[in-house]
């Protein structure tokens, strides 16, 4: 199921036009979730806009949206979707807090 999840969300992402997606796997990394996702949008807007997305989607699928950020001008976006949780940053905040460095070993190469 994780990976369905996994292949929704990142259908979903494509659509809202982010950037720089990054997919980890975390299964041996933590026991809250399956997979990590991390992607860059160019401002606040097309944050929300890729949140609006997820959320909508998510509900057309009858999935669970645990937790997402609530916040308009956030520049971090959060989505928790159970076994995959989706990072959103505005391009500079995703250097700020190099979540890709901590995951490095766990990034899934994709097609």
């Amino acid at each position: 199921m994780s990976k369905k999840v996994l292949d929704f969300v990142l259908k979903t992402l494509d659509k809202a036009v982010v950037t720089d997606i990054a997919v980890y796997d975390m299964k041996d990394y933590t026991p809250y979730y399956d997979w990590s996702v991390i992607c860059s949008v160019s401002n606040s807007r097309q944050g929300n806009a890729a949140l609006s997305y997820l959320r909508k989607d998510a509900d057309e699928l009858m999935l669970n949206v645990r937790c997402s950020t609530v916040l308009a001008d956030t520049r971090w976006f959060l989505v928790d979707l159970g076994s995959v949780v989706v990072h959103i940053f505005v391009s500079d905040e995703r250097e700020r807090y190099n979540l890709d460095g901590i995951y490095s070993d766990h990034l899934v190469e994709r097609e």
